[in-house]
C-alpha cells in the first residue's frame, strides 16, 4: 500500500512540474518571448518521457507558428513553418481528440497562421521581384493549405489565388514548365471569377501557339473566350493563328466565331473590316470580287461598330473614309465606261452618280475629324503626319467632286504644308 501511495504522489508531482512548465511556455508565447518559449519546449522534448505528450508537441507547433509569422524571428529559422506543420500532425497522430481540443481552444489560429503568414511572406518576395523565393514560399503555403483542407478545417480543394501566384512566380523565375502546370490546373477547372484569371488562358494559348499545337491552343482560346468574352488578347492570337495558315475562308470563319463571343469588340470589328478591305478593294475595278457590294456593306458595318466601341479612334475614321473613297473610284470608272445615250444608259449613269455623291457626303465627316485632330497638334510622328496628309488628300478629292473650289484648295494647301508645319 505504501509503494502504491508513493507512486501516486510521484505521478502527481510530475504532472505538476509539467503543468507549471507548460504554463510558462504559454505565457512566453503570449508575451511574444518566442525564443524563450522555443527553448523551454525543446528542453521538455529532450526528455524521452515527454516526446509522446501531445500537448507539448502541440505547443512546439504553436511556438514555431508564431516564429514563422514574425519576420525577424523567421529570418533566423526559415524552416519554422514546415516544422510547425509537422508538429501539429504529430500531435494529432498521438491523440486526435486531445490535439483537436487544443486547436479548438485556439480557434485553429496557430495552423491557419502558417497559411496566412506563408502567403504574406511569398507575396512580399513577389513584390520585391525575388521570384524564386516567392515560388518556393508559395509552394510551402500550398502544402499547408492542402493539409488544412484534407482535415476538413477550411480553405479550398483548388486554392485558385495561391495557384495563380505560383504560376506568375514560375513565369518570372523562368520556370516555364512549372508555370504551365499551375495554369493548366486553373484553366482545366474553368476558373474565371476575376479579370486577372484570364492570364492562365492567355499564357497557355500562346505557349501552344508557339509549340504549333493547334488543338491545345484552340482549347484554351475557346475556354478563355467563354469566360472572358471581352478579353482583347485571345481573339487577336486566334486571328494571327488563322492568318498563319493562309486559308482566307478559315480566317473569315474564325472572325465570325470570335465576334459571336464579343460582338462589340473594337479590335475584332476593326481587324475584320481591315481584312475584308484588302479583299474587296483591289487595284483594278475589273478584278473586283463577285460579292463586292455585299463586302462593302459588311466593311462599313464593321467599321461603324468599331467606332461605336471607340468613338475617338481616328485610325478607324480614316479607314472608313478610305473605304468610301475606293468605292467612289470604282463608280467613276463604271460611269466612264458608259458611252451610250439610250434612256437606260442615262438612268444607269445618273444612278451611279447619285451613289457616288452619297459616298462623298459620307466620307467628309469622319475625314474632317481626322484632319481636325492632327492639324491642331504641333509636332507629329511620321505615322501621324501620314494620316493627316491622307485625310487632306481625300478631302481635297471630295470637295473637288462637289465643285467646292475653296475647300478643295484649302485641303491641298494643308497637304503641301503638313511636313513643314508638323515637324
Amino acid at each position: 500500500m505504501r509503494k502504491l501511495l508513493l507512486t501516486l504522489v510521484a505521478a502527481v508531482t510530475l504532472y505538476s512540474v509539467n503543468g507549471q512548465n507548460l504554463t510558462k511556455i504559454k505565457e512566453a508565447i503570449t508575451a511574444n518571448k518566442l525564443n524563450d518559449a522555443k527553448t523551454q519546449v525543446e528542453a521538455l522534448l529532450a526528455q524521452p518521457k515527454n516526446q509522446k505528450n501531445p500537448e507539448i508537441v502541440y505547443l512546439k507547433g504553436k511556438v514555431l507558428s508564431a516564429i514563422a509569422a514574425n519576420a525577424t524571428e523567421r529570418a533566423a529559422m526559415p524552416e519554422a513553418r514546415l516544422q510547425a506543420l509537422d508538429a501539429f500532425k504529430k500531435a494529432l497522430e498521438m491523440d486526435k481528440n486531445q490535439a483537436t481540443l487544443f486547436l479548438t481552444v485556439d480557434n485553429y489560429q496557430p495552423v491557419f497562421s502558417l497559411y496566412a503568414s506563408g502567403f504574406e511572406e511569398a507575396a512580399g518576395y513577389y513584390n520585391e521581384e525575388k521570384y524564386d523565393q516567392a515560388l518556393s514560399t508559395f509552394k510551402t503555403t500550398g502544402v499547408i493549405g492542402d493539409y488544412i483542407f484534407s482535415q476538413g478545417w477550411g480553405l479550398y480543394k483548388l486554392d485558385t489565388t495561391l495557384v495563380y501566384y505560383m504560376g506568375l512566380s514560375a513565369i518570372n523565375a523562368k520556370k516555364e514548365d512549372e508555370a504551365i502546370g499551375y495554369f493548366t490546373k486553373l484553366a482545366d477547372a474553368n476558373v474565371g471569377r476575376t479579370p486577372d484569371m484570364a492570364t492562365p488562358y492567355r499564357y497557355l494559348a500562346k505557349h501552344y501557339y508557339d509549340k504549333k499545337d493547334d488543338a491545345s491552343m484552340s482549347k484554351y482560346i475557346n475556354a478563355g473566350m467563354t469566360l472572358f468574352p471581352k478579353d482583347d488578347y485571345l481573339p487577336l492570337l486566334a486571328i494571327d493563328h488563322a492568318r498563319d495558315k493562309g486559308d482566307q475562308a478559315a480566317l473569315m470563319k474564325r472572325f465570325e466565331e470570335l465576334l459571336a463571343f464579343n460582338p462589340e469588340s473594337f479590335d475584332l470589328n476593326f481587324e475584320f473590316a481591315s481584312e475584308l478591305f484588302s479583299v474587296a478593294h483591289v487595284s483594278e475595278s475589273s478584278k473586283r470580287p463577285a460579292d463586292y457590294n455585299e463586302l462593302c456593306k459588311k466593311i462599313e458595318g464593321l467599321y461603324t461598330k468599331a467606332l461605336s466601341a471607340n468613338p475617338n479612334s481616328f485610325e478607324t475614321m480614316l479607314a472608313i473614309g478610305k473605304h468610301y473613297y475606293n468605292q467612289i473610284l470604282f463608280i467613276e470608272d463604271d460611269i466612264y465606261k458608259i458611252k451610250g445615250t439610250k434612256p437606260e444608259d442615262v438612268k444607269k449613269k445618273a444612278d451611279l452618280t447619285a451613289s457616288m455623291n452619297e459616298l462623298i457626303d459620307k466620307s467628309i465627316p469622319p475625314l474632317e475629324k481626322v484632319f481636325g485632330h492632327f492639324d491642331t497638334m504641333g509636332k507629329l510622328k511620321v505615322s501621324e503626319r501620314s494620316n493627316l496628309k491622307s485625310a487632306c488628300t481625300l478631302l481635297n478629292y471630295c470637295f473637288d467632286r462637289k465643285k467646292n473650289k475653296a475647300k478643295a484648295d484649302f485641303y491641298q494647301k494643308k497637304y503641301d504644308e503638313a511636313d513643314k508645319a508638323h515637324q
